[in-house]
C-alpha cells in the first residue's frame, strides 16, 4: 500500500486542545484522529483504500555526533483502527466457499479494531467448516430434545478423518475461545496466529476437495456418464 501526505488529514482531540496552553504541556500528550485514503500498489489491483484511525506522539532521541549529545524529537504515530475495504490478511482463492469466504472478510475487517471479536470471528469460520464437511450439529436426547453439539466435540469427530487439520482447528477454537473472556487479553500476534493457522488448513482442505472434484470431472467426461460408486 501506498500513500500521499496530501490525502491524509489528522484533528487534535478536545483534552489536547484544551490543555496545550497549560504551564506543564508536553509534545507527547498529543493524541487525534485521522483518515486518509491509500492504493494498492500492485498493478492487477490498483484498489483505493480508506483509512480511519488514532493518532499520538511519542518522543525519540538518538545520538548526535556533531555536538556529542543526545537529541530528543517528537514525532506522529499514526495507529489505524479501521480500512475500506478491509485488508486481505491472507489470499482468499477461488476455492473457498462464498459463505466462508464472507466470514473470513468479517474476521479481517475486525483485526484492527478489536483482538477479540476478530478471534471470535474467526471461530465462527471453523464452525462453517463443520458444517461443510457434514460433521453433526445437534443431538437428540433422552427427553427427545435436540442439542447443540458443541464445536469441541464436532472438531473431535472431524478429526478421524483428518486428524492434523483437526489440531489446528482445535488450536484456532481455543484462541477463539479467550476472545470471549475478559479475563484472557488477546494480542495481534493471537489473532495473527489463528489467521496463519486457518490459512494453513482452509488451503490443505480444499485444495484436497477441489482435486478430488478435478478427477472426478476428468472421469465422468472420459466416460461421456455418471460414475457408479462401489
Amino acid at each position: 500500500m501506498k500513500g500521499n501526505e496530501k490525502k491524509f488529514s489528522i484533528k487534535e482531540d478536545s483534552s489536547t486542545i484544551k490543555h496545550r496552553g497549560s504551564e506543564d504541556w508536553e509534545e507527547f500528550w498529543r493524541n487525534g484522529i485521522f483518515c486518509g485514503t491509500l492504493k494498492c500498489n500492485n498493478s492487477s489491483c490498483d484498489e483505493n483504500v480508506a483509512i480511519i484511525g488514532e493518532m499520538c506522539v511519542i518522543e525519540e532521541s538518538y545520538y548526535f555526533e556533531e555536538i556529542d549529545d543526545m537529541i530528543e524529537s517528537y514525532s506522529e504515530l499514526l495507529k489505524p483502527k479501521l480500512f475500506i475495504p478491509s485488508l486481505e490478511i491472507f489470499t482468499l482463492h477461488e476455492f473457498i466457499p462464498k459463505n466462508i469466504k464472507t466470514q473470513i472478510k468479517e474476521a479481517f475487517s475486525l483485526f484492527f479494531v478489536d483482538n477479540s471479536s476478530c478471534a471470535n470471528k474467526i471461530r465462527v469460520v471453523v464452525e462453517l467448516i463443520m458444517d461443510e464437511f457434514k460433521i453433526q450439529k445437534v443431538t437428540i436426547g433422552n427427553d427427545r430434545k435436540r442439542r447443540k453439539i458443541q464445536l469441541h466435540h464436532r472438531i473431535e469427530k472431524f478429526k478421524i478423518k483428518y486428524p492434523t487439520e483437526g489440531e489446528f482447528l482445535m488450536a484456532i477454537k481455543w484462541i477463539g475461545n479467550a476472545g470471549s473472556h475478559y479475563l484472557e487479553s488477546l494480542t495481534k500476534d493471537d489473532t495473527l496466529d489463528g489467521f496463519e493457522m486457518l490459512e494453513h488448513v482452509i488451503y490443505k482442505l480444499y485444495e484436497i476437495e477441489t482435486k478430488k472434484l478435478n478427477i472426478l470431472k476428468k472421469k465422468i467426461n472420459q466416460r461421456k456418464g455418471i460414475i457408479r460408486k462401489r
